[in-house]
């Protein structure tokens, strides 16, 4: 899986900036004591708080409120200090050097040394861990604490965007991984109060945190029956906060302003909903079959119908959108345009050895139903060519244990998913990388071509080589990409200081609540 919003999720589209709340500040820390309640529900559950094993994006939300990496994220997509107040690289970016903070503590009152740093890359990149960050850092050689304050980073291949890499590599103290669905010890400005895995989490301030100080006295993250409910628990009062608002509940508060209830939505966004297949078995293991399949995608109707058209079609079937700075085609070489058109499905997929009559199966998940939307719209396409599609909607353990992690074979399954990134092409591209996407495509020339594009300082001459990318991508058709979304939650009126990243993660480390 992804980064995914879904229940594991995961554009640069139009910025929709509904409302951001935004209140951020430098990490210095700030006077007052912390008060009220933050009440946030999802439609899906927290099942484990370690987070470089992190299994769904929903457990995102926990990162800026218990961790910290070396850098983070801003609201516009760019890369700041976090436990790392500057860092430099060198001129072939393959070493860095990231100076610490001096006052940085563990919740349990340890310092944060370089060591720290130390001991959790070696732990993200043990064989024996699994974690969505490794091929991401994958090119790390060695790391050494040079003194408490100051870690050294060299690379085996030049990373050009290291700093920007390493956000989602939180620090953790990792002679205490066996406490960590219990207690664990955090470094941000929360800790945890209580867990019980798949139905609710309670934080309360980490006196010890460096930086802003918690403005709440508590927050309890609390699974919904379904997102239909939780949105009426929201317009209720009974929750102050809900992530991934479903589309046409995220359009009904943005017509009515004077309602209780406000929309908290990306500055930038990037997430693609997608479509993947095992493309190391029969059919999906045949291009023509994939080329097939992307023609046969009602792009505009899928917008409308499972999105409320807040997003922005992919005709081009990329992890990009098109207002993104990257997007576009290598030189001498447009990107294949695959609009909806059935005429040309049904030749393709003859060529594939897909006659009238044969069946796929759409293995869907029953908690998003803009996934199963968007099977209800496909199988009424490949029912106009002669194929039919079989869905099957499922609990999200038996969906995703037929996928993921990635290397399992599981033919003829059409499987809706999503990714979601920041603005950088680099960290969705990386989504293909060997052993990341459950799609099983991987080839050379990719590799190779994503390698080059992430060695390249210079932003112009960056994007030029992910065109490069692209064009790969687009010719093989390793997924499929109907649109990319905008992805937003919703907060009462009374809450301050939410943001929410580009790919839909959000942010409540600033939140207060005056309700």
């Amino acid at each position: 899986m992804s980064k995914r919003w879904f229940v594991p999720a995961v554009l640069v589209t139009v910025a929709l900036s509904l409302v951001v709340s935004l209140g951020v500040s430098s990490a210095q820390p700030t006077g007052g004591a912390a008060a009220g309640t933050l009440n946030v529900g999802a439609a899906q559950g927290i099942p484990q708080l370690n987070p470089v094993i992190r299994t769904f994006a929903w457990e995102e939300v926990l990162f800026p409120l218990l961790w910290d990496g070396l850098t983070k994220w801003t609201p516009t997509g760019g890369t700041a200090p976090d436990l790392a107040t500057s860092w430099t690289g060198s001129k072939d970016s393959k070493t860095w050097t990231f100076k610490l903070r001096s006052d940085a503590k563990f919740s349990n009152g340890d310092p944060i040394t370089a060591t720290d740093v130390v001991n959790t890359f070696h732990y993200y990149l043990d064989p024996k861990t699994v974690s969505q960050e490794k091929n991401r850092i994958n090119m790390v050689s060695t790391i050494t604490a040079v003194n408490p304050t100051t870690a050294l980073f060299k690379l085996k291949t030049a990373n050009a965007l290291f700093p920007t890499a390493i956000i989602n590599v939180k620090i953790v103290k990792t002679d205490d991984l066996a406490n960590f669905s219990k207690n664990p010890i955090t470094t941000g400005p929360y800790k945890v109060q209580s867990f019980v895995p798949d139905s609710t989490v309670t934080l309360i301030p980490n006196p010890d945190y460096f930086g802003t100080k918690a403005k709440l006295s508590k927050i309890v993250i609390s699974k919904a029956a379904d997102s239909t409910a939780a949105a009426a628990a929201l317009t209720a009062g009974d929750l102050d906060v809900l992530w991934g608002l479903p589309s046409f509940s995220a359009k009904k508060v943005a017509s009515d302003p004077a309602g209780p209830v406000k929309l908290v939505s990306p500055i930038a966004a990037s997430q693609s909903p997608f479509w993947e297949a095992d493309t190391t078995s029969p059919p999906f293991n045949n291009v023509k079959v994939r080329q097939a399949l992307a023609y046969a995608i009602d792009r505009p109707t899928i917008l409308k119908s499972a999105y409320a058209g807040l997003g922005i079609v992919s005709p081009t079937n990329t992890l990009l959108s098109v207002n993104n700075p990257a997007y576009g085609a290598p030189a001498g070489h447009p990107l294949t345009n695959y609009s909806y058109n059935l005429a040309k499905a049904k030749k393709l997929f003859a060529e594939g050895g897909i006659k009238p009559g044969y069946t796929f199966t759409w293995w869907g998940l029953t908690a998003i139903p803009e996934f199963q939307t968007q099977g209800l719209i496909l199988q009424a396409s490949l029912a106009k060519i002669g194929i039919k599609l079989k869905i099957e909607n499922k609990d999200v353990a038996t969906w995703v244990a037929k996928f993921y992690p990635g290397g399992k074979k599981f033919p003829n399954l059409i499987v809706p998913n999503a990714n979601s990134g920041p603005v950088e092409a680099a960290y969705n591209f990386n989504f293909y990388l060997p052993k990341r996407c459950e799609c099983n495509w991987s080839p050379q020339d990719f590799n190779a071509a994503y390698s080059k594009a992430i060695q390249t300082a210079d932003p112009k001459l960056r994007n030029k080589a992910w065109h490069v990318v692209q064009g790969i991508e687009n010719r093989d058709v390793p997924i499929w990409v109907p649109l990319q979304a905008q992805i937003v939650s919703a907060v009462r009126k009374s809450v301050s200081g939410a943001w929410v990243e580009g790919g839909g993660q959000l942010h409540l480390e600033l939140a207060a609540n005056s309700g």
